[in-house]
């Protein structure tokens, strides 16, 4: 280590050199396991878990190849491998993570010269959402898919939303969405974060919702709004959902049907990512201010009018 150090204080291009020579002739394996441990404390858990299964299961063709003397045909040759088992989202993953590993290395590559597998899955209509929200309505399901239906809250989202991230500006609520609960290898997970910056926003509670949610029984604004466990909500879905003929619909597909149903509505497209989080029009502006402008509440009285238009004609079918 003294020799080290006095050769980086003596000369500092070649320790320089030395280094990044050092760190290109590591295997495409060994660059993707350093980028991780170097990644930890700083991305969430599950972030980290994606890249440890796309080091271990992916791209596996060229994991021994060093870094400086992989070219684009090897990693064409790893798609080509991984066609046949991997969706284009997976493989198109795997690529984002090794483009970045490779640039963090002082490597560049032309990835737009890799081709892709196209996804010839054809992909179902989404049904309109009275058919989704029927099976639900009046049971303890109702919440959970409401909230990633009506607002648009990711799975992980919503059951790590807490009663004291409701707050009441100006007779109106709010929803602060700023950590999630997140099922993994077992157990649960808590981040104090959402799944991008982007995702980490304020948005108007319905008041349908806001009665439905303080309607339930709890001790504690700390408590969860919804308690039921990831397993239990993902089977009830799918239960439920094929019992109605729509075995195709996963829980992630309410976000699908949240966005298709206010585009169907006329909602602006910005108001729309604002709300699901997909995009950052001042998001800080609208945390810590708690304010909307009158073209956002216009919007807003558009879906909480159309969701509790479906809510109570299902009710008044019952």
């Amino acid at each position: 280590m003294a020799c080290e150090f006095a050769g980086q204080r003596q000369n500092p291009k070649e320790y320089e050199e030395q280094q990044r020579e050092k760190e290109i002739s590591m295997t495409v394996n060994e660059a993707l396991g350093k980028y991780i441990d170097d990644s930890r404390g700083v991305l969430r858990d599950s972030t980290i878990r994606g890249y440890e299964i796309i080091r271990r299961t992916r791209l596996q063709v060229i994991k021994d190849i060093p870094l400086k003397s992989l070219i684009l045909g090897d990693i064409q040759r790893a798609v080509n491998a991984d066609r046949a088992r991997l969706s284009k989202k997976s493989i198109r993953e795997s690529i984002a993570l090794l483009k970045r590993v490779l640039t963090l290395n002082g490597i560049t590559l032309n990835f737009k010269a890799i081709t892709l597998p196209k996804d010839y899955r054809q992909k179902k209509p989404l049904p309109n959402a009275a058919e989704v929200l029927k099976p639900f309505i009046g049971t303890k399901y109702e919440i959970p898919i409401l909230l990633a239906m009506w607002c648009s809250l990711r799975v992980s989202e919503l059951r790590g939303l807490k009663y004291s991230d409701i707050t009441n500006v100006r007779d109106r609520h709010f929803m602060n969405i700023h950590h999630t609960k997140i099922y993994f290898d077992g157990m649960n997970h808590i981040d104090d974060m959402t799944k991008t910056e982007k995702s980490t926003r304020t948005i108007l509670l319905p008041d349908y919702l806001y009665k439905l949610i303080k309607s339930q029984q709890h001790n504690s604004d700390d408590e969860y709004i919804v308690k039921l466990g990831y397993n239990a909500l993902y089977k009830a879905f799918k239960k439920k959902m094929k019992s109605v003929g729509l075995d195709f619909m996963t829980l992630h597909k309410l976000r699908h049907e949240f966005a298709t149903t206010l585009n169907d509505l006329g909602i602006n497209s910005d108001y729309i990512q604002q709300l699901g989080g997909w995009s950052s029009p001042n998001i800080m502006k609208s945390v810590y201010t708690h304010t909307t402008n009158e073209r956002e509440l216009f919007y807003q009285s558009q879906i909480d009018n159309h969701f509790e238009g479906i809510i109570n004609t299902l009710k008044e079918a019952t």
